[in-house]
C-alpha cells in the first residue's frame, strides 16, 4: 500500500508532497498506517471557512490496485482523512518533496 498526501495553499502558497510506502515501514508503523487507512472515509470534504488554510489531496493505492482518494480543505476533512493526512505529513516515514 502506498499513501500520497499533497498539501497546498496556506499563507506562503507552498506545495508539499509526502509519500509513504507500507513496504518500507517496520511492522508496527505499517499496522498503524493500515489502521488509519481502514478508518478513512474517502471522498471530498465540505468547503472550509479557514482563511489561508491548507488544501489536502490524499490518495491511497492498495496492493490490489484499487485507489481511494479524498480532497478537503483545512478543518473540513471527511472522517479519518485528517488523521491519515496528519500521520503522513507530520511523521518521519515519508519521502518529501516541496515546491511552489
Amino acid at each position: 500500500m502506498r499513501v500520497t498526501v499533497v498539501r497546498s495553499g496556506g499563507v506562503a502558497g507552498m506545495v508539499l508532497t509526502v509519500e509513504v510506502d507500507a513496504a518500507e515501514l517496520d511492522a508496527d508503523a505499517a499496522a498503524e498506517l493500515r489502521g488509519l487507512v481502514d478508518a478513512c472515509e474517502f471522498g471530498d470534504g465540505p468547503p472550509s471557512v479557514v482563511a489561508d488554510g491548507f488544501g489536502y489531496e490524499v490518495a491511497v493505492e492498495r496492493d490490489d490496485g484499487t485507489v481511494g482518494r479524498s480532497r478537503f480543505r483545512q478543518g473540513g476533512a471527511p472522517p479519518g482523512a485528517g488523521a491519515l493526512a496528519a500521520w503522513v505529513v507530520d511523521g518521519p516515514h515519508g519521502h518529501r518533496r516541496a515546491g511552489r
